[in-house]
């Protein structure tokens, strides 16, 4: 169980405030260190193939994430992750430490000759392996310094720092750094040490929750790099949110090394304009992740990421597309901030959802696993197009038509992807399963819904949800919350024509309405309409109580109507409780007014069709209004259940605490 309270902010949290201020000492420091290796290549020379040695500098970086990322999972699953990640970072300073070698003291200009180049990529390599290291401890770490519900905000905000980090390190770093000074990359490099070694000190306070769940099915001297593999291949879901995290990690390491070719080819700089100009792009790329991570982490939920990971896709190609055929340098601008918005709330929400839905014993590997499959991605392409000009191509120039195919191939996938998830869902038919999704976000992002015991709600057969009214909003926050399309009772007099396509879609069950009275009053017709439809194996949803709340959250007087139907249909009640809705008499208060609501499921009733309604619809009154407030006092004692539903499969592994 865990033992932090979800409802303290992450700002308290002690240890989160460690990870993501170490963040941010390394990210500055890695932004430094690669700049100060593009000024010893001599990147930033007119007649130098600049994108194919910025391709080198990242090929030798990553190439440690591609050889040693499994074994740096398996390092994470067998050895204490905060001491392995203080180790990396202290030892990424020492090297750097000994890279000061590579510029002596009598140098003037920075650049090495090209027989000295190798030295350059060691270092890189052997930063990089630490690097490689680090990265799957530190995503298997995150769930155990933050509760569940906070999860993704907290990925959404490390990253964000990290991206801050890189940016100021990339703009304070080009102050320091000039390609035609040597003194000024040691300087950077001596900047990088510091920052490296106080980043690693930072880990040795880090304070660990331990998952209670037994581990017995994989005892820890039978733990094998193979089982991550295994384990990958046979859950879906996580096969598909790594190529996902793939597509996206690699597409933005082709436009990052793009970055120069642009500078040079559409706006013809070069050197110290090329240098800043690298910068500056960079860092508009880092400030639209920065924007990314914050839209992400106000979104606030894991479920149903799918809609705005595929529209970020489509985003981002189009933005690709954009920055290699726009003339205008503030246009280009522009294009790189959505890249790296579009691109960053893509990461954040798959990350997150691997690191929810897998079991911790095994998450080191898996994270390693997807390190792997990234960086050999990313290790091929960059090789490509280092090497290129051995084959007779102009790295610069190839890189143009590569990011035009990228950009089209993110465009029609996230299209068709993103088409293909909204027709998908538990409804009848096409537009009922669109319409769940477009308010089910919305009731996720806008209206906070959180819901517990869903659970008790049968997979399957006739059953009848019984809730207080308290808004307009309440049949949306249940379909939102309920796993099955539920069947709506509506007064024929609020069917306006106008909305037909809504009503075909949805199917409401309608009664008609009562003249003098502004309820409901179903006759024989009507409740053998009900059951008839329970027979079939329908959820109805109703609201005994047959009046909203509007401004008070006083229970009225219930109907008998959902027990009368239970007994003839054999339907089981489940009592359901909704507060947190706002409280108004003006309908569209209801609706958009931003909340955090709430819905807690109770344990089904089972009516036998000889008992009295007016016995079994007191006890209906009874069970929901014990479960006013449950949720608040469940919510210490047990662990939720993740109930993360989308189409792409995306769903808890196994079970474990509800977010």
């Amino acid at each position: 169980m865990w033992h932090h309270d979800e409802r303290t902010p992450l700002w308290r949290n002690v240890s989160f405030t460690l990870m993501w201020t170490s963040t941010a000492a390394s990210g500055f420091g890695d932004r430094m260190m690669m700049l100060a290796a593009l000024a010893l290549l001599g990147a930033m020379g007119r007649e130098v193939d600049s994108t194919a040695v910025n391709a080198a500098t990242q090929f030798w970086f990553f190439l440690p994430y591609l050889l040693f990322g499994l074994v740096a999972g398996w390092l994470a699953d067998h050895l204490p992750r905060k001491w392995v990640m203080l180790a990396c970072d202290e030892s990424r300073a020492v090297v750097l430490l000994i890279a000061l070698l590579l510029v002596p003291a009598g140098m003037v200009a920075p650049t090495i000759p090209a027989a000295e180049h190798w030295k350059v990529f060691a270092v890189l390599f052997v930063v990089g392996t630490f690097a490689a290291t680090f990265y799957p401890n530190r995503m298997a770490i995150v769930p155990q310094i933050i509760p569940p519900k906070q999860l993704q905000a907290a990925n959404s905000i490390i990253l964000a720092i990290g991206v801050i980090a890189s940016m100021i390190g990339m703009v304070v770093g080009d102050f320091i750094i000039d390609p035609n000074e040597a003194g000024t990359v040691r300087d950077g490099l001596l900047f990088a040490v510091v920052l490296f070694a106080v980043s690693g000190t930072f880990f040795a306070f880090l304070k660990v929750h331990h998952d209670p769940r037994p581990i017995d099915d994989e005892p820890r001297k039978k733990r094998t790099f193979k089982q991550g593999f295994v384990y990958v291949l046979h859950h879906r879901k996580v096969l598909i949110l790594i190529a996902l995290h793939t597509l996206v990690w690699g597409s933005a390491m082709i436009v990052y090394a793009a970055v120069l070719a642009v500078g040079k080819l559409n706006f013809n700089l070069t050197d110290k304009a090329l240098q800043t100009h690298f910068v500056w792009m960079g860092a508009i790329l880092g400030a639209g992740m920065l924007a990314g991570a914050g839209f992400a982490a106000a979104l606030g939920t894991r479920r149903h990421a799918p809609m705005p990971m595929m529209f970020s896709l489509v985003c981002a190609g189009f933005a690709v597309l954009l920055t290699i055929t726009s003339s205008f340098y503030w246009v280009t601008m522009a294009a790189a901030f959505f890249i790296g918005f579009a691109g960053n709330i893509a990461i954040i929400m798959t990350v997150t959802l691997i690191q929810s839905i897998t079991p911790n014993y095994i998450r080191g590997r898996v994270m390693g696993v997807d390190s792997i499959v990234n960086n050999l991605v990313l290790v091929l392409t960059q090789l490509a197009i280092w090497q290129s000009p051995r084959l007779g191509w102009d790295a610069d120039q190839i890189i143009f038509p590569t990011l035009y195919v990228l950009g089209s191939l993110l465009v029609v996938l996230g299209t068709v992807q993103f088409l293909w998830y909204l027709r998908r869902g538990p409804m009848p038919n096409v537009p009922a399963n669109v319409l769940r999704h477009i308010e089910r976000w919305f009731c996720l992002v806008w209206h906070r819904l959180e819901w517990r015991g869903r659970h008790h709600i049968p997979g399957d057969g006739p059953v009848i949800l019984a809730s207080n009214h308290t808004t307009a909003l309440d049949p949306f926050l249940l379909q939102a919350a309920c796993p099955r399309m539920i069947r709506w009772l509506m007064l024929t007099s609020y069917r306006f024509p106008m909305f037909n396509p809504l009503w075909n879609a949805i199917q409401p069950i309608c009664l008609e309405h009562e003249l003098g009275n502004d309820r409901a009053e179903p006759g024989a017709a009507q409740v053998r309409e009900i059951v008839r439809e329970l027979k079939k194996g329908e959820i109805v949803g109703i609201f005994p109580e047959g009046h909203l709340q509007y401004d008070d959250r006083v229970l009225k007087p219930f109907e008998p109507g959902a027990a009368v139907c239970a007994r003839l249909s054999g339907a089981v009640i489940v009592p359901c409780w909704i507060e947190g809705t706002p409280r108004s008499k003006k309908m569209w208060v209801h609706v958009f007014k931003p909340t955090r609501c709430r819905v807690t499921f109770g344990v089904p009733m089972t009516v036998d069709r000889k008992a009295d309604p007016v016995s079994v619809t007191a006890e209906l009154r009874e069970r929901m209004l014990g479960l006013a407030g449950a949720g608040d006092r469940q919510g210490a004692k047990s662990p939720r259940r993740q109930e993360s539903d989308t189409a792409l499969g995306i769903g808890p592994s196994q079970p474990g605490p509800e977010s």
